[in-house]
């Protein structure tokens, strides 16, 4: 039988998200992993111009970046974030003191 945790300040992590480098969940990972997909599958299913009685869209590159790119900004400033004042940083990034 598993011991379970019925402390309620802490949040197991789901089995749907992505793991990042440290590997823990991670919801920016996973929005990006997505949408990265949802635009190949866009991409690739755009080659088609009907699949069966389904009517295929052209690729349309604007809505695709509309979709991608703030994900991706998201993912990269908060990897900056993370490297620029890590773990260890106090309240609004300031380092603690020295030891």
């Amino acid at each position: 039988m598993s011991e379970e945790n019925n402390d309620p300040g802490t949040v197991a992590p789901a089995w749907y998200w992505v793991k990042d480098t440290k590997g823990e969940g991670s919801v920016t990972v996973t929005l990006v992993f997505v949408a990265f997909w949802v635009t190949t599958l866009a991409f690739v299913l755009s080659i088609f111009e009907k699949i069966g009685p389904v009517q295929i869209r052209q690729f349309d590159v604007a809505a695709c970046s509309s979709y991608l790119i703030p994900l991706l900004t998201l993912y990269f400033g908060r990897k900056f974030t993370e490297a620029k004042f890590g773990p260890s940083s106090g309240p609004l990034g300031q380092q603690g003191p020295k030891e």
